[in-house]
């Protein structure tokens, strides 16, 4: 393409982009849904939904109620016109990615039909495996990026609320380091919580040691991580050098090498639900301990180490090895870490896909951003065929994020043939679904900050455990089915998943999500 082409090309989206961000700062702001508070934690803890035996595998007790009495830090002229610049400029590094990454570009990325292509091949499975087998795992690990680590317990924190129950008390009782990978950290009540808690567990000698990214931080908090950095927190601002658009998605934190907690929650009022009159966003995390919490401290340290190397930063290093702790369950935990683009698929989506062609009964999933590349769809429809009911629970037009609203009708046009084939398709009614989880035959979990759709695989840095654990995914599964029960409405007809025509809509799809009028790969 000629470079006047590629010109007008960025003009044309920059401006649909400066109204998509400008749409996005004023939702945000003016967005109060009072109407609908879900207390979904203590709900579970009603309907006889718990999961008791942790408590008694682990020294932590159940914390009581996280009560705070931060209040959101003032925002300086200058910080706010940063915020507005940071929704400007990211939006900007997506555009040139899209050109570099596409076929418009001599240096595009390997297309998604190609990596469907390469992950179908590696992730074949035959009619009679499952996790019920060790060949299929031994499979499993080979695609996924990691051997299973036994011994292990893990608690399911449903929604912010519980989840920031446990961070809180693990945060505050830390003896010896605290690890935390975050998208961001919010310049609001969750993120002023943090910054106080920290600051006092720096100032008693804990050694903390934080990743963000450092594109999103220029829109979400800008005035929280100056304070950290202003009182010695060691912050590292994750950037990908040669791809601007790319990045770091990865939500864990790790407390004195004991505990760990790892899903979708960033550090924000919406996820842990702290500001009362804010938005309550629909969310899970696990919390582990025993010796798979070593290797989560190794997968940080290796992150925190090549950053260090890579940017000339004259932080510590951290030691690459960590004592294993005492094995203290029955769960089986492995890491999936991803880094794209990679031409024959991320170790994430290998391991959801290998899931998916294991399962033989049933596979439920609860994803906020449903828009699948060929490879997901077509693992999906195989298994409607083999007659495995497949449930998918994902956020309507209504309930998406305002951030993420130009891909609403995308996700429904991709529900489409899913539901066709015979698949429930259920829609969040109120907040934002924010959850990232799948169950198989209530014996295996993915779980993570893996969102599935396009930026996932080609653009985000993420991070998912999987875990093979039958009384624990049948936990998640009641979980699950108490979502859908109250949280959704399912679709009944084609008509519900007829996308808008709108010129947005189009464009987003056109440009963004391309791979959805590809042919699909044998």
């Amino acid at each position: 393409m000629k470079k006047s082409n590629i010109l007008l090309f960025k003009i044309l989206l920059f401006s649909f982009f400066i109204f998509i961000s400008s749409n996005c700062l004023t939702v945000e702001t003016n967005r109060n849904d009072n109407n609908i508070q879900y207390r979904i934690s203590n709900t579970f803890k009603t309907a006889g939904i718990q999961q008791e035996e942790f408590f008694s595998n682990t020294d932590i007790p159940e914390p009581s109620s996280s009560a705070t009495s931060a209040s959101p830090i003032p925002l300086s002229a200058s910080e706010q016109a940063s915020i507005y610049w940071g929704y400007v400029t990211t939006l900007w590094h997506t555009i040139e990615s899209q050109i570099s990454d596409s076929s418009i570009s001599s240096n595009h990325a390997p297309s998604f039909e190609l990596i469907s292509k390469n992950i179908l091949a590696r992730t074949y499975t035959s009619n009679d495996q499952s996790f019920d087998q060790s060949s299929f795992i031994s499979d499993f690990e080979n695609v996924s990026g990691g051997k299973f680590i036994d011994g292990n317990s893990i608690k399911f924190l449903i929604d912010g609320e519980e989840s920031f129950r446990y961070k809180d008390y693990l945060i505050k009782n830390a003896k010896k380091s605290i690890f935390i990978s975050s998208w961001a950290f919010y310049d609001d009540i969750t993120g002023a919580d943090a910054l106080n808690m920290l600051v006092i567990k720096q100032k008693e000698g804990v050694d903390i040691n934080i990743i963000v990214d450092g594109n999103i931080i220029k829109s979400h908090g800008v005035s929280i991580i100056r304070r950290m950095e202003k009182a010695g927190i060691k912050v590292i601002r994750h950037k990908e050098k040669d791809r601007k658009s790319d990045i770091w998605h990865v939500k864990m934190i790790v407390i004195d090498n004991k505990y760990a907690i790892l899903g979708g929650m960033n550090f924000g009022d919406p996820y842990s639900h702290k500001n009362p009159n804010g938005q309550k966003w629909r969310d899970t995390d696990v919390l582990f301990t025993g010796p798979a919490v070593s290797k989560a401290s190794e997968i940080f340290a290796e992150i925190w180490n090549d950053e260090l190397k890579k940017n000339s930063l004259k932080f510590p290093e951290l030691p690459y090895h960590f004592k294993s702790s005492q094995s203290n369950g029955n769960t089986k935990i492995s890491f999936s870490f991803s880094n794209p683009p990679e031409e024959f698929g991320s170790p994430i989506l290998s391991a959801i896909i290998k899931a998916i062609r294991g399962a033989r009964k049933k596979i439920n999933i609860e994803n906020a951003y449903f828009v699948p590349i060929p490879a997901l769809t077509e693992a999906l429809l195989e298994a409607r065929a083999r007659g495995v009911e497949v449930n998918i629970f994902t956020n309507s037009k209504e309930s998406i994020d305002a951030e993420a609203k130009p891909l609403a009708d995308v996700s429904m046009k991709s529900l489409f043939p899913l539901f066709k084939s015979g698949a429930g398709i259920y829609l969040k009614k109120g907040d934002t679904l924010h959850s990232k989880f799948m169950t198989v035959d209530g014996i295996f979990v993915s779980i993570g900050s893996y969102n599935l759709h396009p930026r996932s695989e080609r653009y985000d840095t993420e991070l998912n455990i999987n875990i093979i654990d039958k009384e624990n995914a049948q936990y998640l599964d009641k979980v699950f089915e108490h979502d859908i029960t109250t949280l959704a409405t399912r679709v009944n007809s084609e008509s519900e998943l007829v996308p808008d025509s709108s010129i947005i809509s189009e464009i987003t799809e056109k440009y963004f999500f391309s791979q959805l009028n590809k042919t699909k790969q044998n």
